[in-house]
């Protein structure tokens, strides 16, 4: 989605620092438990929660472009991943959003 032509340059350029602040929150939150906080849940507690873009699905979509089109759902819930294992995934798609 990071080629969204509904998005403004300035809501682009805001993903980046999102994606970072759901990286600072799965170094706490994040769980592999399923009824757990996964990746969906972070990226939702770091979009705006008024409803401004970039929003959730914004996030997740510079996710599963950064995953090359896997599901967060079964990338996070491979046996071991931990905590530090997504946010670094997280880091780097903000690193990886042009």
């Amino acid at each position: 989605m990071t080629d969204d032509p509904s998005l403004t340059e300035q809501q682009h350029a805001a993903i980046p620092a999102k994606l970072r602040a759901a990286a600072d929150l799965a170094e706490a939150h994040w769980t592999p438990d399923p009824d757990g906080p996964g990746i969906c849940s972070l990226l939702a507690m770091a979009a705006p929660a008024n409803g401004e873009r970039p929003d959730e699905t914004d996030l997740w979509d510079a996710v599963v472009t950064h995953l090359n089109e896997e599901m967060t759902d079964a990338w996070e819930r491979r046996p071991g991943r931990t905590r530090a294992d997504v946010a670094a995934m997280l880091r780097a798609a903000a690193a990886a959003t042009p």
